[in-house]
């Protein structure tokens, strides 16, 4: 039995934050911490004839990939990410994680290297969102 709390949670995100209309292309990123909110997200979205995509991240995934990452990979756009940025008409990101300092022990180089090549998407990300 889930709880209604998360049910009316999920029913306020998909039909009043998002309006969420049939064949939006929808993306629900989050990680499985949040699958209990993610799968009434998910159906109401269905329900409303949107196009949902879901893009759930393991727990280590990014970390892996700063401490592993060539430079070629790390400056590599996602063909599938730069579509969803561009194409898609709504996105909710479910910020679920057990270890918020996961990647203090990266180097920062890393990091930012890998954010500057992210950059045009992320410009295009934010003035969507605007």
């Amino acid at each position: 039995m889930t709880d209604p709390r998360i049910d009316k949670l999920a029913q306020v995100m998909v039909h009043y934050s998002l309006d969420i209309r049939p064949g939006q292309k929808f993306l629900i990123s989050s990680t499985p911490l949040a699958e209990e909110l993610v799968y009434p997200v998910y159906r109401l979205a269905i329900d409303a004839g949107a196009q949902v995509h879901t893009d759930i991240r393991l727990s280590l995934e990014q970390e892996i990939f700063m401490k592993h990452a060539n430079d070629e990979q790390l400056d590599f756009i996602s063909p599938i990410e730069a579509m969803v940025t561009k194409d898609f008409e709504a996105l909710l990101s479910i910020w679920a994680d057990s270890n918020t300092k996961r990647l203090s022990g990266i180097d920062p180089t890393r990091i930012t290297r890998h954010r500057r090549a992210r950059a045009d998407l992320s410009k295009i990300y934010h003035e969507r969102a605007a």
